[in-house]
């Protein structure tokens, strides 16, 4: 970042043990926030992207529990139980057609002594996508920044 020009703050939000946390992304400086454990314990980690070793970007449209219900209906179908068979059917089409519509997002992002896996929000997950790739870019350029980035 040169003198005089400023990045706008990104600020990833989702779940991480359980809880409320985010990711603050400034150019290529990252900002873990959470909290872990029974009695919550502040986890604040700074990093750079350059510092990921491994980022992993998954979205999950597809429902397991909704395709075993479904071959479980089959199944009663098959064997003459037509109304528990129509209605298990029904809720599985459901069950399948609302996680189609609704996916679950996780970002991990592996700092070598420890993964920082975030379960992300639907309406922050393309700020997460976007950040997933720009890493897997540099890790696979090996690009680094000109000059280092300053941490918090």
């Amino acid at each position: 970042m040169s003198a005089g020009t400023t990045e706008e703050t990104i600020t990833i939000r989702g779940r991480a043990y359980q809880r409320r946390a985010t990711l603050a992304v400034n150019g290529d400086t990252l900002t873990w926030r959470a909290q872990r454990g029974l009695q919550p314990i502040a986890e604040n980690i700074a990093t750079t992207t350059t510092d990921v070793r491994d980022v992993t970007w998954l979205e999950k449209r597809w429902s397991t529990g909704g395709a075993v219900l479904a071959a479980l209906a089959a199944l009663w179908l098959a064997t003459g139980e037509v109304v528990a068979g129509s209605i298990g059917l029904a809720i599985a089409i459901a069950v399948i057609v609302w996680r189609k519509r609704r996916p679950r997002y996780w970002l991990g992002l592996d700092l070598g002594t420890r993964w920082l896996v975030l379960r992300v929000d639907p309406e922050h997950a393309a700020a997460a996508r976007t950040l997933a790739a720009r890493i897997e870019h540099l890790r696979l350029t090996g690009e680094v920044p000109s000059t280092p980035p300053a941490l918090p």
